[in-house]
């Protein structure tokens, strides 16, 4: 194959390959793509070379592929269901995408670099087997939500409401297996002296989705130069899209500029589980806090 791969050569090709009513062949020296009903008996395999097959098996398989990617729950069961149903999954697929479109989105990308993959590699091994060298792949990009889909305002949006639940329900996950009970007297103990979010000394970032709704938030106290982090929350539909690394991004640069020196957060629960990205961020583990209910010792 002597034409170059551009970008918008392989848009072409990918548009073309998901063609379900024809196939089509490509021109090995200009890059032109032409229907085989066109071609008809003309073809051959010195002028011109067949497209990757993408039927509806490939397509089934690619959205598989991605639902294993998800780490939102809701959706990864949601987007299960639909490819379970049997019948209309492909309509089916795209409805439940439909309904969270920070989802589609992340689809669309996921879609567009597996394809992008598939064509470098079929073009490289085209032009392997006529004694040329092949193209190194691109890197893949990372599977995070571009953070300008949401709307990022510090203070607390008329939610004040709204964010104090969230910040219930993100605690209570921490600890599943602990009654209504404990769970009131931790939440009590956390929150006892902190400004609600917003409040001087208690700046709050809040995230909107594009519709206007709280989709997540990082809440924070400052003292002197540090800022200790209370709460980094996200709703529960959007997680697993990227959310919450913007968050605390913009959080981080935000308070910075605003001349702070120092952030500190405390994982908890669950939330220990996250000590490696925050770590991955800069972070630093500075204590230990072990804890054991005395009713539990054995001795």
């Amino acid at each position: 194959m002597n034409f170059p791969l551009t970008p918008e050569l392989i848009d072409q090709i990918g548009f073309a390959m998901e063609d379900q009513k024809e196939r089509h062949a490509i021109n090995l020296e200009t890059g032109e793509m032409t229907p085989l009903s066109v071609l008809g008996g003309s073809l051959s395999e010195e002028t011109h070379a067949m497209l990757p097959r993408w039927g509806s098996a490939e397509g089934f398989h690619l959205m598989e592929s991605f639902v294993t990617t998800l780490h939102n729950p809701v959706y990864r069961e949601l987007l299960s269901r639909a490819l379970a149903s049997g019948t209309g999954v492909f309509r089916s697929f795209k409805d439940t995408l439909k309904k969270n479109k920070e989802i589609e989105k992340l689809w669309f990308h996921y879609k567009e670099r597996r394809l992008r993959a598939i064509i470098i590699s079929w073009y490289n091994a085209s032009r392997e087997a006529r004694g040329l060298e092949k193209l190194p792949l691109e890197p893949e990009e990372t599977e995070e939500l571009v953070a300008s889909d949401f709307t990022f305002a510090w203070g607390d949006r008329g939610r004040r409401g709204e964010l104090l639940k969230l910040d219930r329900e993100a605690f209570d996950e921490l600890f599943p297996q602990e009654s209504p009970a404990r769970l009131e007297q931790r939440y009590a103990e956390k929150r006892r002296g902190i400004p609600g979010p917003g409040e001087d000394p208690s700046p709050v970032l809040v995230a909107e989705t594009p519709a206007g709704e709280l989709a997540g938030f990082a809440w924070g106290v400052v003292e002197g130069e540090s800022v200790h982090i209370v709460q980094l929350a996200v709703t529960r539909e959007l997680r697993g899209v990227g959310l919450g690394e913007a968050l605390l991004k913009r959080f981080l640069a935000d308070m910075r500029a605003r001349g702070v020196k120092r952030l500190t957060i405390e994982l908890a629960g669950k939330a220990l589980r996250f000590a490696d990205f925050f770590q991955s961020l800069g972070f630093h583990p500075v204590t230990q806090l072990l804890e054991c209910g005395l009713e539990e010792l054995p001795y």
